[in-house]
């Protein structure tokens, strides 16, 4: 069955047409693109969670929506290949992959702090959430280490049965 996502990337993508030139002009441009998309995911949160404090109170809202606008096509992309059959579990974590999730996910929470301290000043507020994007990470963390773990079981699993 064919959604509204697929039409999505089908349209994005033009397979079919000639935005992109041959195939290997096609295949350079997506390599750019995804540069380009992955670098906008590591700057744009993390430009908002500096800007946020400087610039005070009304710009928490404008840096909502922008953090928002960053984050809704990575969860799309997500979404669109887990329904392709991609394991989206990493199987390992390396460094780099520590680190860009890292950088991945620290900015969202810094503005949330720094959104709360702000918005509220004198307001102890944005100590509670600090806190509470560290506990969160936490669990984060514990969730991702127990589904790694049920994968490698179910792959052991597999493996034995062969």
């Amino acid at each position: 069955m064919t959604t509204i996502l697929d039409r999505v990337v089908r349209w994005c993508l033009d397979p079919d047409g000639d935005l992109y030139g041959d195939e290997r002009e096609r295949f350079r441009w997506y390599e750019g693109m995804t540069t380009a998309a992955s670098l906008q995911a590591l700057l744009l949160p993390w430009a908002a969670a500096v800007m946020v404090l400087p610039l005070g109170k009304a710009s928490v809202l404008p840096l909502a929506v922008m953090l928002a606008a960053a984050w809704a096509p990575q969860m799309l992309a997500t979404l669109y290949v887990g329904r392709r059959q991609v394991d989206t579990t990493p199987r390992t974590w390396s460094a780099k992959r520590i680190l860009l999730f890292v950088l991945n996910v620290v900015p969202y929470a810094l503005f949330v702090v720094g959104a709360l301290y702000v918005s509220r000043p004198g307001d102890s507020s944005w100590q509670g959430a600090a806190f509470g994007s560290a506990f969160g990470a936490l669990l984060g963390v514990a969730a991702t280490v127990v589904k790694g773990r049920r994968r490698a079981r179910r792959e052991a699993l597999a493996g034995d049965e062969d």
